[in-house]
């Protein structure tokens, strides 16, 4: 129980940091987009279309430095259909940021093992790649999972 409160606070930390660094920084910015994306669809459920679709568009700004962006890719594919299935009541909020969490630890796992087995490209390293990378968090499969975070 301490060990996964001390990963949360390490995982929230950084995120934090990336976030801070981010707002520093020029050009298209990660975590304004999304909040502008929280901003005008506050309702995860009764706008869970609209606003997977403003994620959509504002994950897009990563795209470019994503060593595999076909794994964004599929990340958004699965993002829409949750959103379509939460919106028509077929599955919860909550079951939704389940399998978003899931899924996203399986990619960003990929992404890993794929840099490991090709290792001869410098990777680009953005504040907004590494805010997608630390997104989704498993905090974020619980009641009130809707920080920055969490999309």
């Amino acid at each position: 129980m301490v060990l996964a409160i001390c990963m949360m606070l390490t995982a929230c930390g950084a995120a934090r940091q990336v976030m801070e660094e981010e707002s520093d920084s020029p050009g298209p910015n990660l975590n304004n987009a999304l909040a502008e994306c929280r901003d005008a669809f506050p309702d995860q459920i009764v706008q869970a279309v609209q606003r997977a679709a403003c994620v959509v568009k504002a994950t897009e700004l990563v795209r470019p430095v994503l060593p595999f962006p076909e794994l964004l890719d599929q990340e958004n594919a699965l993002r829409k259909s949750l959103a379509e299935q939460v919106q028509n009541g077929r599955i919860s909020l909550l079951e939704r940021n389940s399998q978003i969490h899931g899924f996203h630890a399986k990619i960003v796992e990929e992404e890993r093992s794929r840099l490991r087995a090709a290792p001869s490209d410098p990777e680009k390293k953005s504040p907004a790649l590494m805010q997608w990378r630390s997104s989704n968090p498993e905090a974020c499969t619980r009641l009130g999972g809707n920080s920055a975070n969490c999309y």
